[in-house]
């Protein structure tokens, strides 16, 4: 039972990186778009970079948020038969 415990927890955390992936990289690259933008113009208001990170965060949220969810189903439908078992003993 401790190696499904400690394999379930393994693919928990696996499953926050796969999940938290997509809005990590729409944020850099968002960042790293308005800093060249920002490096061109010589614009260097704190503001002007935070906007298109947040709108591209919110719009990979939008994008992938079904993709999420079936991938989040799907991992609780493996645990819950596994958090049933665990007080029975081996």
């Amino acid at each position: 039972m401790t190696s499904a415990l400690v394999g379930v927890l393994r693919e928990g955390f696996l499953l926050a990186l796969l999940l938290a992936a997509p809005v990590l990289v729409a944020a850099l690259v968002a960042g790293i778009v308005t800093g060249l933008l920002g490096a061109f113009t010589q614009i260097q208001d704190p503001a002007v970079a935070l906007v298109p990170r947040v709108i591209a965060v919110g719009a990979a949220i939008v994008l992938f948020a079904p993709s999420i969810a079936a991938q989040l189903v799907a991992f609780a439908n493996r645990l819950w038969p596994l958090i049933a078992t665990v007080g029975t003993g081996p």
